[in-house]
């Protein structure tokens, strides 16, 4: 429908600043942002991952039945009501994910459903950029208006946040986080393994495949550490076409358990991401501090 808003789809970076992004975007007047922040849909279907996601989902909708039983017990209208809605949601991604490929219109009907004329509906899901280029492309073209966001947030900085984000995941008894990030660090840089978070984090082959799929125009490729800032939510804004909608502090990206990085292991990734550094530096041009401050190991 020509009355229907925007599409955004934005496709990560991992440890890039999405949860922060989506949290702006939700509380702008002009945006319209369902509870659940990663839809997932796109990448169930291609990497077939139904079991995975419907579990996350079986136990998400459990834990929010949970709240809800509380919130009715406080007599807690407001926030009852608000938890029900999260529960539709969660039904609502059940039933597209179901339904497999044939589950797309389920999946901009959940998008679109509801937006009140917003200008912008979103989707925030890091993981889509792992898509085939092909897949991208169609999704680029499945609604009249389809814009793609891509944050890359300083390549060492990522990394590491990702590895403290694993160590969490992967922890097994008897294990401490700090010693169980040294080890997966080390895994990703000096023996090229844990490609699952090194993928998340390719600039290069990201960047390049979004520019292939995505027409002109429509793809907005930005430094997390200036487009969460307040220029940069100008920017944001514009490629949106909404209005700006400023902050009263800085948004910053989510960084999870506080580990410090060794210098011989940041020199280390530095080097490792050497690639990544001097294709952003070329393509996108001068680079922020932060990122500046890395290169300067390699």
């Amino acid at each position: 429908m020509s009355d229907d808003p925007a599409i955004l789809i934005c496709v990560g970076a991992t440890k890039a600043g999405t949860s922060s992004l989506y949290r702006y975007l939700r509380n702008h007047p002009d945006v319209y942002a369902r509870s659940i922040k990663e839809i997932h849909y796109f990448d169930t279907v291609d990497f077939d991952t139904y079991q995975y996601q419907l579990k996350t989902l079986s136990r998400r909708r459990a834990d929010l039945e949970r709240q809800l039983a509380a919130a009715e017990a406080d007599l807690d209208v407001w926030k009852s009501l608000n938890i029900q809605r999260q529960i539709a949601d969660v039904a609502a991604v059940v039933s597209m994910l179901e339904r497999g490929e044939d589950g797309e219109e389920d999946y901009l009907v959940y998008l679109l459903e509801g937006h009140d004329e917003r200008k912008v509906a979103c989707d925030i899901t890091p993981a889509y950029a792992l898509l085939s280029e092909a897949r991208l492309r169609r999704m680029a073209h499945m609604a009249p208006d389809v814009r793609f966001v891509f944050l890359m947030r300083d390549p060492v900085g990522r990394l590491w946040s990702h590895v403290r984000m694993q160590a969490i995941h992967q922890l097994q008894p008897g294990e401490q986080i700090p010693d169980k990030a040294q080890r997966i660090m080390d895994r990703v840089v000096k023996q090229g393994l844990e490609t699952q978070i090194t993928s998340r984090g390719d600039y290069v082959e990201i960047a390049e495949k979004l520019k292939r799929a995505v027409p002109e125009g429509k793809l907005l490729v930005g430094f997390t550490e200036d487009l969460l800032t307040g220029e940069g939510l100008k920017t944001l804004c514009a490629f949106l076409g909404i209005a700006e909608n400023p902050v009263k502090k800085e948004l910053r990206a989510h960084e999870g358990v506080k580990l410090k990085l060794s210098d011989k292991q940041r020199c280390e990734a530095a080097e490792f991401l050497a690639p990544q550094y001097a294709y952003v530096e070329k393509t996108f041009g001068p680079l922020p501090a932060r990122w500046q401050a890395n290169m300067a190991r390699i």
